[in-house]
């Protein structure tokens, strides 16, 4: 009896649940992303550097992308910055730096937040950053705030790391 009322609101539960969890666009029902598949595409694994200057290549990336880095903790290996433009600057293509193509809703100020996360485990390094958008009014209150889930956006980053490590590497 007990097996038969579980299943019972386990569906009950499912059936009522599932429009709060997901969304629909053109009639296709999206779900959100799961927390592992979020992991998978924030973090990269180093073999062949040293913690030191695996988080020297970040910041490197990370000022020439434009952020403003606020913390940095070698024993921690943390990171975090953010980068901030005007929505009417007209030399900054919003939809390239902000990566959106909605309206911005009157925003005056687009910031794009990073925290980074460097840690060894054994022989191997792995990082992990996030990103996460805001929009905010001319008050400086958000209008807007989400996660950037771009699978493409974390592959970009990755690749400036990439390319940040080899040029450390040839001492250029």
């Amino acid at each position: 009896m007990k097996k038969i009322l579980i299943l019972f609101l386990t569906f009950s539960l499912s059936g009522i649940l599932m429009p709060v969890f997901s969304a629909k666009k053109n009639n296709e029902v999206i779900t959100p992303q799961t927390q592992l598949q979020k992991r998978q595409y924030q973090t990269r694994q180093y073999d062949s550097i040293s913690k030191a200057a695996l988080m020297k290549a970040m910041l490197n990336v990370l000022q020439d992308e434009g952020f403003i880095v606020s913390n940095a903790n070698p024993l921690l290996g943390f990171i975090s910055g953010s980068k901030e433009f005007s929505t009417n600057d007209k030399t900054i293509d919003i939809e390239k730096e902000f990566g959106t193509k909605k309206g911005l809703g009157g925003a005056a100020v687009a910031v794009v937040e990073a925290t980074a996360n460097v840690t060894e485990f054994g022989n191997e390094i792995r990082v992990r950053i996030n990103f996460k958008r805001k929009l905010l009014n001319i008050y400086g209150n958000a209008q807007k705030i989400e996660e950037i889930n771009d699978e493409t956006y974390y592959q970009n980053f990755f690749s400036l790391v990439d390319k940040a490590i080899f040029i450390q590497k040839q001492k250029i």
